[in-house]
């Protein structure tokens, strides 16, 4: 064991943006908690065949579908996309702080 001390006395606030990304990150966990969870029930439902595989399996792809496109409508800003290239992401960072 050392003897080295930490200091948990100072921590630097976080700036407005990096509140932003936060927020997006825990939102977006928690889409994937929400999924996993559905995808759970409608797994037990189809085990206990309450439910058959086939229509258990489309209700899990519509939710895993519906709860995807509304986090991406709620994280993307406007002119955002998934799969932008650098040089636009740089364009559309320099637009909006013009």
């Amino acid at each position: 064991m050392t003897n080295r001390k930490i200091d948990w006395g100072y921590t630097k606030p976080m700036t407005d943006i990096e509140k932003k990304c936060a927020n997006q990150q825990q939102y977006a966990v928690t889409c994937l908690v929400v999924i996993t969870g559905f995808n759970i029930t409608y797994g037990a439902l189809m085990v206990y065949k309450i439910v058959p595989v086939w229509l258990g399996m489309i209700l899990a792809f519509l939710t895993m579908g519906i709860v995807a496109l509304k986090a991406r409508k709620d994280l993307l800003d406007d002119g955002e996309t998934l799969t932008e290239s650098p040089e636009h992401f740089r364009s559309r960072m320099h637009q909006k702080n013009s």
